[in-house]
């Protein structure tokens, strides 16, 4: 039987409604053991169906939910950015605090390198596309800014709140079009040119490339780039659509792009596994969310998924469950997101869940306290035989 059923939490939603009360909800009317709070978020926009002050809230571009202790950032030139919901020092600990009181599960929810407001600010963090241009949504993992920055940041939060648990979102590359806003994309993009779109060549990565073996980098970026300049502009046929295999990627542009791409895992991985080490030091279990792939998010999951309790994913074929998870070491769990507003009733909610049971899921994650509405939260509550 899962272990462990969590609500990932926005901490406008228990400001606005009132602390004790969105626990209520959260422990009694829901049947849920732990809480996932939002301490370090992206930028969006908010449809929140019950929240009694703002149906709809315009996110703030990369900020922080709580006071920063100073000392923790001395060493980092990067100043988090503080969210104008925060009122004073006690907003954030009087959430944990209350949290903890009811005796749930404390999870911290972390996104870093997902973040519209710092790249701006700090470009030296940001990822640069072959063409020389800032990535103004994402930071790149090999800028000692960005590194320095997520250490700090992991530092304050257990510092602070200590934590039952902490989730890691976004601590890697990203794909290249992450964090597009209103995109205007009106023609193909093979899966090539999204790849190659989505390296980056920072003055960081590049001297992560002449580690492995790129002697000229800056030739091999204005190689890609000019690549890049006739493929984006002529029109694929239907085999440019098949994603490159791993020996492909190896055989083309002299073998650059696989040192390269080697010269991106060691810089995500190395970051991965230190922030582990630091949130496990601490007492603090370790969750992960988003993609572990190699040559999309620059990691090698061999390298630090043995020391994580739980990855939190899709999982859209319970009977996959156990496949699923055969690539995971043995002690790290599966967790199931779900959303019960993608379901039609409290009846097709207990099917599904139930299947994830039978097929052996770890915990479930639910998906999200603020943008449900209070009978979504009556089928969870319906169902926690699945967990309790």
């Amino acid at each position: 039987m899962p272990e462990r059923a969590t609500i990932y939490t926005y901490p406008w939603d228990l400001a606005d409604e009132g602390i004790d009360q969105a626990l209520d909800r959260i422990a009694d009317t829901a049947g849920l053991n732990s809480v996932s709070l939002a301490q370090s978020y992206h930028v969006s926009t908010y449809f929140l169906p019950r929240n009694p002050v703002r149906p709809l809230y315009w996110g703030e571009e990369g900020a922080i939910y709580f006071q920063p202790s100073q000392s923790f950032y001395r060493e980092s030139p990067i100043e988090p950015l503080v969210s104008e919901t925060v009122a004073g020092s006690g907003y954030m600990r009087d959430m944990v605090a209350r949290i903890k009181a009811r005796g749930l599960d404390f999870t911290s929810w972390l996104v870093f390198n997902y973040n519209h407001h710092l790249p701006t600010r700090y470009p030296d963090a940001a990822k640069k596309d072959p063409f020389g241009h800032v990535n103004l949504a994402q930071l790149c993992p090999a800028s000692p800014l960005t590194r320095g920055y997520a250490l700090a940041l992991c530092r304050d939060i257990l510092d602070q709140f200590q934590p039952d648990e902490v989730n890691l979102e976004s601590l890697a590359y990203l794909h290249f079009n992450y964090g597009f806003r209103n995109p205007k994309v009106a023609a193909k993009i093979t899966p090539l040119c999204q790849l190659l779109m989505g390296l980056c060549w920072c003055p960081h990565c590049l001297d992560y490339g002449r580690t492995e073996g790129i002697d000229d980098v800056e030739a091999f970026r204005a190689e890609i780039a000019a690549f890049l300049r006739t493929e984006l502009a002529r029109e694929p046929n239907e085999d440019d659509m098949d994603p490159p295999g791993c020996e492909e990627l190896a055989g083309i542009f002299s073998g650059h792009l696989r040192r390269l791409l080697d010269a991106r895992i060691e810089a995500a991985t190395s970051l991965m596994v230190e922030t582990i080490a630091l949130c496990r030091q601490s007492g603090a279990r370790v969750s992960f969310f988003g993609g572990m792939d190699p040559v999309t998010n620059g990691l090698d999951p061999d390298r630090f998924l043995r020391d994580v309790y739980m990855v939190n994913a899709g999982v859209s074929d319970p009977d996959k469950i156990a496949s699923q998870r055969s690539a995971f070491p043995v002690g790290t769990g599966l967790s199931a997101i779900v959303s019960p507003g993608g379901h039609a009733d409290q009846a097709a909610l207990a099917a599904h869940l139930d299947a994830l049971v039978a097929g052996g899921i770890d915990g479930f994650a639910f998906y999200n306290y603020g943008l449900m509405r209070q009978p979504h939260l009556e089928w969870i509550g319906a169902s926690r035989h699945a967990w309790s």
